[in-house]
């Protein structure tokens, strides 16, 4: 079974405005790593994942991603320390602080396209 071992995965997530969500990555943590015309690849630290200039709203409106983290209270302080509302025109927001909930402690934000992203301590 070593050869079916993995290293990553990476999902593809869409983009309205493809600029404004490549800023909105970027200031939120993560790193451009490689660029095309049409797809940025995201990472922050060994995850990550590559950001399309591509848009369907039923594909953004069903997309979620879970992002474990050390620390959920640092990833609220540094949510809050941006003022997404503010900062992306009140549609990149959080949209829960962090709280209780099965397995442990969670909080929620959107980006730009409206993906949804749960973060978890653990």
């Amino acid at each position: 079974m070593n050869q079916l071992r993995i290293k990553n995965v990476m999902a593809f997530l869409p983009s309205t405005d493809f600029q404004s969500s490549s800023r909105f990555y970027e200031d939120i943590g993560f790193t451009k790593t490689i660029a095309t015309d049409e797809a940025v690849q995201f990472l922050l630290g060994d995850y990550g994942f590559w950001l399309q200039d591509y848009y369907v709203e039923e594909w953004a409106a069903n997309t979620m991603l879970c992002l474990y983290v050390e620390d959920i209270q640092a990833w609220a302080r540094h949510l809050d320390s941006l003022d997404l509302l503010q900062r992306y025109g009140g549609v990149a927001k959080v949209l829960s602080p962090p709280h209780a909930q099965e397995g442990g402690i969670m909080m929620q934000f959107c980006d730009p396209a409206g993906v949804l992203w749960h973060v978890r301590e653990g």
